[in-house]
């Protein structure tokens, strides 16, 4: 269905739309967690919040490629003609519609939007680029410092915020590995839950 998002009739295009939209929501609640901001020194800011939806996104991207590989070994066709690119595609693109849509609330004219997608677009790449590599190590370091460089950008990070961040980055991505087709397909996604005072108090 994915795959055919844009050919396909439209009742399965409402539930593609559905499905991606599901997921984003997910993960923009996730991003809206007090924890980050309150208690590990994350900027509450449009970049602070940017960068947070970044490392949530991210999980769900790198999950979606890994089933790109296996759904194109069980078919012997392309990865990028599989379901989970599909759905990677059209995630993508809502993303980069809600970015530009939250811009213009925030007051960028018109002249300026196409400049700021296009930083927030290659800020995007960079920052999944220097994750997957810190998390193919398996270097906390390595981790840390690129969470450092690009969430505490502008900041000095607390060490102790620092280091929740990053264990918390890695459950993360521990968890995506469990992630299904049949429920990522469905709108269906599950994150750990950050520790923290703030989320005890919230929940």
């Amino acid at each position: 269905m994915f795959s055919r998002l844009f050919g396909a009739r439209s009742r399965e295009r409402a539930q593609s739309r559905a499905v991606v939209e599901a997921l984003y929501a997910e993960v923009v609640r996730r991003t809206r967690q007090p924890v980050f901001y309150l208690d590990w020194g994350v900027p509450d800011t449009l970049d602070g919040r940017y960068d947070m939806l970044v490392l949530h996104m991210h999980a769900i991207f790198r999950r979606l490629g890994a089933l790109q590989q296996e759904q194109a070994q069980e078919t012997g066709g392309r990865k990028e003609e599989t379901e989970a690119a599909g759905l990677s595609q059209a995630l993508f693109d809502h993303m980069i519609r809600d970015l530009d849509s939250n811009l213009r609330e925030a007051g960028v004219s018109d002249m300026r939007i196409g400049s700021r997608m296009k930083k927030l677009a290659r800020g995007f790449y960079g920052r999944v680029t220097t994750y997957d590599a810190a998390l193919s190590s398996g270097d906390d370091a390595a981790l840390r410092d690129a969470l450092d460089r690009n969430v505490y950008q502008k900041v000095a990070a607390p060490p102790e915020a620092l280091a929740a961040l990053t264990a918390y980055v890695r459950d993360v991505m521990a968890a995506a590995d469990g992630w299904t087709w049949e429920s990522l397909s469905r709108g269906v996604v599950r994150y750990p839950d950050p520790a923290g005072p703030s989320r005890e108090s919230a929940s």
